[in-house]
């Protein structure tokens, strides 16, 4: 079982396909605004006006949303990056635990099960004290992707919240 949860590659690659949403919407609101502000386009009376307001508004919230698409796809895409440097800096630690004698279990850095030499109190020391150091820096990288992976989810939380008043908006 790994110890990073998250697949980079498929981070990567749906932050790639939201940031290519958000300019596809780029583009048909841009058309939109420009077919609302068609000079030769009649806006008489309360119909037309109430029209043209809601278009300006629909244009509003489209633009918003490729703004959000675009702005989740880059932390998905920056996070993506995050976990790929967790995975590898995790997959070395455990690589040198294991050279050490030690392993990688359940986020802990413990001695491995069995018999692995002769009773050596100096040597037993210097391990306890290499699986202290490697402890610590397993805790410090588990707490840096946990910190990363908490701003993604504050910066999901806060394009939906830009995301529902948009909707609400539209529908008054």
């Amino acid at each position: 079982m790994s110890l990073v949860a998250g697949d980079p590659a498929s981070c990567s690659r749906v932050g790639g396909s939201l940031r290519q949403l958000a300019t596809s919407l780029r583009t048909s609101s841009r058309a939109v605004a420009a077919a609302a502000t068609d000079p030769e386009l009649p806006v008489r009376g309360t119909v037309g006006a109430r029209a043209h307001r809601r278009v300006r508004h629909l244009g509003d919230a489209s633009s918003a949303a490729a703004d959000e698409l675009d702005r989740i796809g880059s932390a998905l895409q920056d996070h993506a990056a995050d976990l790929a440097e967790a995975v590898a800096d995790v997959r070395g630690l455990t690589a040198r635990a294991e050279a050490a004698g030690l392993q990688v279990r359940d986020g802990q850095v413990v001695p491995v099960w069995g018999v692995s030499g002769l009773a050596d109190a100096p040597a037993d020391a210097a391990r306890e004290q290499h699986r202290e150091a490697l402890q610590s820096e397993l805790h410090r990288l588990l707490a840096v992707l946990a910190a990363r992976r908490h701003r993604l989810a504050a910066s999901v939380s806060a394009s939906s919240s830009v995301l529902a008043d948009h909707a609400a908006r539209l529908r008054r």
